[in-house]
């Protein structure tokens, strides 16, 4: 597959119609290799239509991406404030020219031979309690999103994008992570990935086959200088439970979409099918101010991954708090009890992301409060954590947003709360150390 994909894509590319009879082939293949190696992938919102493309997902060596087209969690989000030439909804099951829908073989094709071929497995059926939480999910992304010029303003109760730390440089590159780390849950790791495509395809940021070939563009470049730092150590393309690996790939993700942000356009043209078709996608007009997009993204990311470790995803159980319920009385006594309430809260939250491998161990302690102004200053440290590397590499070239998935997520919690936030994250060869801001209403 490694060598027969890049040519399968520039096929794929052209008006011809033999490739999607072998990309059927080729995708057949693949899943079989995926399940061989208990790689089945996710199916949280992948309606029938997208499950071969989805399953090559999980084989890093496919190219140009790995990544599926944006579920029905993250359509609904912006369902009636998105639109384009060709209706794009909820219902969409349009996918991009990377990974076209299975077609049937042309009559000039052995079917008989093909059938043996093609996968046909029966779509797996999600339990009760996914489906359940599949809903939670929908409507909570979709009521944040709703909402979202009004919760990135400048001004607003609860700051998604980190502070700066004061300093007027940019940080030095980082060093490689030189310690062990521990193995990322496969879940988690695709719930934060997952969630990060999605967010992007249903901001409309940009055309969503070209950033499939700018992400695997930047993956290659970048792939074995990576790798050289590692050295002799080995780093498994595709394995999204090493930390290495996950470090790598969720910086590709992040690096692309931040580059493409400052010069997207509000109307473009996509190409989505085995034929290439064109729709014209129209951003929602509150969105058309390129330089609101990151924290934008940072508020619809973080409420989406808040909501899946709150509510599940694809039958996990991540046990994230639910939002604290304040008194927000003004008497000492009570004030100090709101601060213990979130304190616990954000607390519990980092512990879930931890539990499932997203770094070695966790600390929350209190650095410093103000009851006369109801603020207090926590701060938050991680040992390894997962974007240990990444993170640091954003931010070393300048770019907004980064992934700062864990700084994401505790400021969701904290609206859902009903508390005000902010904060600066830092970060050395061990630990990232979050310095999280509280302000009680």
């Amino acid at each position: 597959v490694r060598h027969t994909a890049p040519r399968v894509y520039r096929d794929m590319t052209s008006a011809w119609s033999a490739p999607a009879v072998m990309v059927s082939r080729v995708a057949s293949r693949v899943s079989r290799v995926c399940v061989a190696k208990s790689r089945v992938p996710p199916t949280f919102g992948v309606p029938p239509s997208r499950r071969l493309r989805n399953t090559c997902r999980h084989v890093i060596s496919w190219h140009p991406s790995h990544y599926p087209r944006a579920s029905h969690t993250q359509t609904n989000a912006v369902e009636g404030t998105s639109s384009s030439s060709g209706d794009r909804s909820s219902g969409d099951t349009s996918v991009p020219a990377v990974f076209p829908e299975t077609t049937s073989p042309s009559p000039s094709v052995d079917t008989a031979s093909e059938a043996e071929d093609l996968d046909d497995d029966n779509e797996p059926v999600l339990s009760e309690a996914a489906q359940k939480a599949n809903r939670e999910v929908d409507a909570y992304v979709k009521t944040s999103s709703e909402q979202s010029t009004e919760l990135c303003k400048p001004t607003a109760p609860n700051q998604y994008l980190p502070r700066r730390s004061g300093q007027f440089t940019l940080p030095n590159p980082p060093e490689p992570v030189r310690f062990p780390r521990t193995k990322l849950n496969l879940k988690l790791a695709v719930l934060l990935l997952r969630s990060g495509y999605e967010t992007i395809d249903a901001m409309d940021i940009l055309p969503m086959d070209q950033f499939q070939i700018k992400f695997w563009k930047s993956r290659q470049a970048e792939w074995e200088p990576y790798k050289f730092q590692y050295a002799p150590l080995t780093i498994e393309q595709g394995a999204l439970e090493d930390p290495l690996y996950f470090d790598f790939i969720s910086y590709v993700q992040f690096n692309v979409v931040s580059r493409e942000i400052p010069k997207s356009a509000s109307v473009f043209e996509e190409r989505s099918g085995a034929e290439g078709t064109v729709k014209v996608i129209r951003r929602d007009p509150a969105l058309s101010d390129n330089a609101i997009l990151p924290a934008i993204l940072a508020q619809r990311l973080g409420d989406t991954i808040y909501a899946r470790l709150r509510y599940g995803f694809e039958d996990t159980e991540f046990h994230a708090p639910a939002p604290a319920v304040l008194s927000n009385k003004s008497d000492a006594t009570a004030v100090e009890e709101d601060f213990e309430l979130v304190k616990n809260g954000l607390t519990n939250l980092t512990k879930a992301m931890v539990r499932k491998g997203y770094g070695l161990r966790s600390d929350v302690s209190v650095v410093e409060t103000d009851f006369s102004k109801k603020k207090q200053k926590l701060k938050i440290a991680v040992a390894g954590a997962a974007n240990l590397w990444g993170a640091q590499a954003l931010a070393a070239k300048g770019v907004s947003p980064t992934n700062e998935y864990l700084g994401f997520v505790l400021t969701a919690y904290c609206r859902a709360t009903g508390v005000g936030s902010y904060y600066v994250t830092r970060a050395s060869d061990v630990s990232t150390e979050i310095e999280f801001t509280v302000l009680l209403s």
